[in-house]
């Protein structure tokens, strides 16, 4: 997992863009969308961890999976398919 650069907005606010070393590529579609919450468990549960996933397909063919820590506001690529 590292930190990556993407562009957002649209309603629901999501990835329209990503940096992918080589230059921005488009997002052509969001293939899917999910939200991970953990440590509401915990003796603080008012510092839950919180975050956003999409996997998208860009431009170029290839499939990633990038997740936005909602407390931060960083963007992480989790994988690349391709």
């Amino acid at each position: 997992m590292s930190l990556i650069e993407v562009r957002t907005g649209g309603s629901p606010e999501g990835p329209l863009a990503v940096d992918t070393g080589q230059g921005w590529v488009e997002v052509v579609e969001v293939v899917e969308r999910w939200r991970i919450e953990v440590g509401w468990w915990r003796v603080e549960p008012e510092r839950p961890v919180q975050r956003g996933c999409w996997r998208v397909l860009l431009k170029d063919g290839s499939c990633l999976d990038l997740r936005l820590d909602l407390a931060s506001r960083r963007w992480a690529l989790e994988r690349s398919w391709g």
